[in-house]
């Protein structure tokens, strides 16, 4: 699933190999990156973690950000733009060129589909996101938003005011708000499902964590073995 490059692998080799994990509030994305990182390690791929909100020079912007409902869109796509560009210059260049495994827990799809649901003007948010290396895989972990729901119930409690999509106003209820707002982000994954390519998988999330692991790892094996990628680290 490509748009505008987000899941084609770059022409030439790296050492490293970049993973990204997509997909909604509630996908259980948390839970995969939990168990995918010590199987990496453990079997001999140093991995490092990224993702969508994670630098920590933006970490108090953030929160400024969650805190404050006048806050507009445009807003949010400059937080987003200045975080992944942190993160591309302090880590995941170097990283990769050293042969780690890093992984992102959300990225710049991620970072497309939640700013374009708020009326960010594709062109202008191209314009102002960091040219990154492109993911070798990406795993979009899809679920029913009712399921997805559930679970954030039971892991944060009610959804907050940004993650129900609630500054949207799609409903007063944060519930339903809730349910409304990742069937939108799912709209927005689909579009660039519309492009996809065989380097962006789709999971099915309402399975159980260990099966979807389980497809994950399958994933990654044929890759990290590929002997080219072995003689670009032994480089």
């Amino acid at each position: 699933m490509s748009d505008a490059g987000l899941s084609t692998s770059p022409p030439r080799l790296q050492p490293g190999l970049f993973v990204v994990l997509e997909g909604g509030d509630g996908t259980g994305r948390s839970t995969q990156m939990r168990l995918l990182l010590p199987w990496l390690e453990e079997n001999g791929w140093a991995a490092t973690r990224v993702g969508l909100g994670r630098s920590t020079l933006l970490r108090r912007a953030f929160r400024s950000y969650r805190r404050t409902p006048e806050a507009g869109p445009q807003t949010l796509a400059l937080l987003y733009a200045a975080d992944l560009r942190a993160q591309v210059e302090g880590s995941v260049r170097s990283d990769l060129a050293s042969g780690f495994v890093v992984i992102a827990d959300r990225w710049i799809g991620a970072a497309r589909a939640r700013c374009q649901v708020r009326g960010v003007d594709p062109g202008w948010l191209e314009a102002i996101l960091p040219e990154a290396p492109l993911p070798d895989i990406t795993f979009y972990l899809d679920a029913d938003p009712r399921q997805r729901l559930a679970r954030e119930i039971g892991k944060r409690g009610m959804p907050d005011f940004r993650e129900s999509g609630r500054d949207l106003g799609l409903d007063a209820d944060p519930l339903r708000a809730f349910v409304r707002y990742q069937a939108l982000l799912d709209r927005q994954y689909a579009r660039i499902a519309a492009g996809a390519d065989a380097h962006w998988i789709r999971l099915d999330a309402g399975a159980p964590p260990e099966q979807v692991q389980h497809e994950i790892r399958q994933g990654l094996l044929h890759l990290l073995r590929a002997p080219d990628r072995e003689a670009a680290r032994d480089e």
